[in-house]
């Protein structure tokens, strides 16, 4: 028996954590989103889409929430989440070196976000929930081919940012 098999959580439960990490994630993707505008805004779109993404994975959770009787649990996106990250050295990127280190934490940040909705796909208990996480977890592998297929494009060639 994994640790999995017998760790299920309640729907407010899941529903509160699939929110607060859809909301950082939709806060990331809109900072990564300015953070290549100036410079490089093929990137820059990209982000902005994923971003858009989230927004949809955010009203899914809502309407789920409804089924449930359970709308607090996503009425409004989470406190207490930081709208950057207090570590981060740069806001804009500026040179192809810090464009292709942030696509690539950008690609690392996906795939823990894949597996954070496979392991809500594991340790859920309500059929309410169980299409859309489902749903998140492939929308998420899918989120992650996308980044790496344009990481690889553009690992050939760095991501060029357009001169100023």
């Amino acid at each position: 028996m994994t640790q999995t098999d017998s760790l299920l959580l309640l729907p407010h439960e899941q529903l509160t954590l699939a929110n607060t990490h859809e909301a950082a994630e939709l806060r990331r993707y809109r900072r990564l989103a300015l953070s290549f505008l100036p410079k490089a805004p093929q990137t820059s779109r990209l982000m902005a889409t994923l971003g858009l993404q989230c927004e949809k994975r955010l009203d899914t959770l809502r309407q789920a929430a409804r089924s449930l009787e359970l709308d607090a649990c996503v009425m409004a996106l989470p406190a207490g989440v930081p709208r950057c990250a207090l570590n981060d050295r740069h806001f804009f990127i500026v040179d192809d070196a810090t464009g292709n280190q942030v696509v690539e934490q950008a690609i690392r940040a996906a795939v823990e976000s894949k597996n954070f909705f496979e392991w809500l796909v594991d340790t859920n208990a309500t059929a309410e929930l169980h299409q859309p996480f489902l749903s998140f977890a492939r929308e998420k592998e899918g989120e992650c081919r996308v980044l790496l297929e344009f990481w690889e494009q553009h690992h050939q060639s760095p991501v060029r940012l357009r001169q100023a």
